[in-house]
């Protein structure tokens, strides 16, 4: 009994030790590998429609200091009811799912790497103001809101490094280690200019963080969120932008994604499409259906009716923005795609031609996301 007792002590202690490292350091992939760092997010370029029933805040520690990790349990939870609007020295907390590791930093650090990763830095300075104040807004969000499962899939973390799910970043250190400091520096000075400028500025919508969604390039009208993801935000609506007057201006602005018929017929049979392929490939495609911003709704492939989102999936296309067609001459199905991205919130190459007319980047805001406010969360 008493060899018993040690044993139960030295495993008591040890139990504590890898307790205090979870919660002090953060770094627990380390310590317990839980998982391989592949996740199935179900997700379309960086949003979830979950997160559109999700508007409570949770009662995770989010945007803390450090001296507020003494407050946590085991479970990650904490006591102290925390407002956003706090201190300067606020950090957040970023899962890298290329490390799978959790590391912290000042807001404004993380989103100079999430800026420089998101939007070209040869952008105009109001452009990348914009972008700033974005991806702040939508940091925030993520770190109040987040429900049980999506924090699960950062192990804890407010938000990671995967593009797909969160938001894209890199860390000046990475960023030189890739294209040579000399060349990275005046660009990240500028980046951190951006986000200087902007600190503490984020997007509200009744008082509330807005989901800052956004993406690289529309073609006349942007996309509300309710043809994406079947809920409606009031300031996530379709609004007109001038990418296609400057089209020749901006780079893959038209792609085109081109198909044999055998090809064509195989990516859709590995993505479970059952239906016959009978007859002239000509006769395939049937009737396509435009919604409100003149993408794709939905499309009759072999008499079955399938999402503009489904096919943009099953053939990696840039937008759903396309039009799709079978030229019998060189027997190859032809997907003419216009824009990149879901094509909701604020278009990066839209804000860029905004800035270069003139406008500054709350004209920029303001215009892409409908009747928000811009608020400083240092100022309350």
């Amino acid at each position: 009994m008493k060899y018993l007792g040690m044993l139960f002590f030295v495993l008591f202690v040890f139990t504590l030790g890898v307790l205090y490292a979870i919660i002090g350091e953060g770094d627990f992939v380390n310590i317990i590998d839980t998982a391989d760092g592949t996740f199935n997010y179900n997700t379309v370029d960086a949003f979830t429609s979950s997160a559109l029933a999700n508007m409570q805040p949770l009662p995770h520690i989010s945007l803390s200091t450090p001296s507020d990790l003494d407050a946590l349990d085991a479970s990650g939870e904490s006591e102290i009811e925390r407002d956003i609007f706090g201190a300067l020295g606020e950090v957040i907390y970023i899962y890298d799912t290329e490390t799978k590791e959790i590391f912290h930093e000042k807001l404004d650090d993380y989103l100079c790497g999430v800026v420089f990763a998101e939007m070209p830095s040869s952008f105009e300075v109001e452009a990348l103001k914009a972008q700033a104040v974005a991806a702040r807004s939508y940091s925030v969000y993520k770190a109040l809101y987040s429900s049980e499962s999506e924090r699960a899939q950062h192990f804890g973390a407010d938000i990671c490094t995967d593009s797909a799910h969160c938001k894209a970043y890199i860390s000046y250190e990475n960023a030189c280690l890739k294209w040579g400091e000399e060349y990275i520096s005046p660009f990240w000075d500028k980046v951190k200019a951006a986000v200087s400028f902007t600190s503490g500025q984020i997007i509200v919508y009744d008082s509330e963080p807005a989901i800052a969604v956004f993406h690289a390039i529309s073609n006349n009208l942007t996309e509300s969120a309710e043809n994406i993801w079947g809920g409606d935000v009031p300031y996530l609506v379709s609004v007109p932008t001038a990418e296609n007057e400057n089209a020749e201006a901006i780079k893959d602005f038209s792609t085109l994604n081109i198909y044999k018929p055998e090809e064509f017929k195989s990516k859709l049979v590995s993505n479970g499409f059952r239906e016959d392929f009978g007859g002239n490939p000509e006769s395939w495609v049937g009737e396509i259906t435009l919604n409100s911003s003149g993408r794709v709704d939905n499309i009759k492939i072999c008499g079955k009716i399938i999402s503009g989102k489904r096919l943009r999936e099953i053939f990696s296309l840039r937008s759903t923005d396309f039009y799709l067609e079978y030229k019998e001459i060189d027997g190859e199905f032809i997907f003419n795609v216009k824009g990149y991205g879901h094509g909701v919130g604020m278009s990066q190459h839209g804000a860029n031609l905004m800035a270069q007319e003139g406008k500054n980047y709350e004209d920029i805001l303001l215009w892409y996301y409908m009747g928000v406010d811009i608020i400083n969360i240092y100022d309350n």
